[in-house]
């Protein structure tokens, strides 16, 4: 195998092997992990913990929570309960594609876990070129592995849609940042129609046009630097109208709800049956921190995906400072808005929200160009993403 690998990587570009490698090993471990798990520690069954495919391990343990939204979309269409949990919560493109491809084959998880796999193979490619543009090819090979490996990174061949959204949003940028903003302005509508926080790439990719034309934040104060802006934004006036169309990709879904359920915001609407209420990212993180300090840590039920998010919350905070820095305004914006937004109404799903802060995972794979750090960060990733993929699949909430 070691002897292929320098043909191989001869053959192919580079873009194309290390996204592969990093598939191919983390989707070994997430699938290995959570097949075992479900075998050696089978999860409970009944209404809270139902199996969408008994006879089928390698199925089953991929749906899982809110797949049973995207299933029921998929096999039956879009429902709408005032008060109550329903799909309409879920944007569409993931189970549109999903649903494409079970009208061949015939089965909604296997239709789903394959999108699921696709989407992501890309999204490892896209990451790969951005980051190549950025900080060059070593570090886009870091960057994919470390994102791949993540913890929580088991999601991305789940029923759910962290894959999608990464292959939309990443691609989004990488067509921006080479100023390609045809194919950027396709990429960030479907991007929107993905799910509910959509429209930031739409801010960021505003923000990158503004700097492409030359304004920077840094220098908001120098009036030279307004003119050049000014001057350049005439001279490349049409390339507004490929950022504003953005807006589309939710516009198309709240007509689709507004002619289905008449109530265009439906998707928002819902939102309070999952106990989300819009109380400010402050209070709710410091809500839940002090209930988890006062847990007793000994002999009490301890809420550990609390824990998880509100560590992944910070996780994510604390490099977007360095994201500003290195990277620029319209990263950084879209990496503390992937965080703040959801954190603004509930802590759930932190975890989660922070797979697709993909510029954290660029900076981590700038950094990862020291040996140690390489290997703490490789080796800590991979055995959690083992461990949160085990928990997962027997039903243990992780986001």
């Amino acid at each position: 195998m070691t002897a292929r690998l320098p043909l191989i990587k001869k053959t192919l570009p580079e873009w194309l092997v290390t996204p592969s490698l990093a598939f191919v090993i983390t989707r070994l471990i997430v699938w290995l992990a959570g097949y075992f798990a479900e075998v050696m520690l089978p999860s409970d069954t009944g209404a809270a913990a139902w199996h969408s495919r008994p006879n089928n391990l390698w199925l089953d343990i991929w749906a899982r929570w809110d797949s049973g939204f995207y299933i029921g979309i998929i096999e039956e269409g879009y429902f709408y309960k005032i008060g109550e949990m329903s799909s309409v919560a879920f944007f569409p493109v993931y189970p549109l594609f999903s649903s494409i491809l079970n009208l061949v084959l015939k089965d909604s998880v296997l239709s789903a876990v394959i999108v699921s796999h696709i989407c992501f193979f890309f999204a490892l490619i896209y990451l790969y070129r951005l980051t190549e543009v950025e900080f060059g090819g070593a570090a886009a090979g870091r960057t994919v592995f470390y994102l791949a490996s993540f913890p929580t990174a088991f999601f991305f061949s789940a029923v759910y849609t962290e894959s999608t959204f990464l292959l939309f949003s990443t691609a989004t940028m990488y067509y921006a940042r080479t100023r390609q903003w045809a194919w950027a302005s396709v990429m960030g509508i479907l991007t929107c129609a993905t799910r509910i926080v959509g429209f930031l790439i739409g801010v960021a990719l505003a923000l990158e046009w503004l700097r492409a034309i030359g304004w920077q934040w840094t220098r908001i104060h120098d009036r030279n630097m307004w003119k050049t802006a000014f001057r350049n934004g005439i001279a490349e006036w049409y390339n507004v109208f490929f950022i504003g169309i953005i807006a589309f990709g939710v516009l198309s879904y709240m007509l689709f709800l507004y002619q289905n359920f008449g109530d265009p915001i439906a998707f928002w609407s819902v939102q309070s049956a999952w106990g989300r209420k819009e109380s400010g990212f402050v209070a709710v993180l410091g809500g839940d921190l002090m209930k988890l300090l006062a847990q007793d840590w000994l002999t009490g039920k301890i809420y550990w995906h609390v824990a998880l998010d509100l560590s992944a919350f910070a996780f994510v905070i604390a490099i977007g400072w360095a994201v500003i820095r290195r990277l620029g305004a319209s990263y950084a914006v879209y990496t503390f808005l992937c965080m703040l937004i959801p954190a603004n109404s509930g802590s759930g799903s932190l975890v989660r929200y922070a797979l697709v802060a993909f510029p954290v995972f660029m900076m981590l794979g700038w950094w990862g160009r020291r040996p140690w750090l390489d290997r703490f960060i490789s080796t800590l990733f991979c055995v959690f993403l083992g461990i949160c993929s085990a928990v997962f699949v027997n039903w243990f909430f992780m986001g």
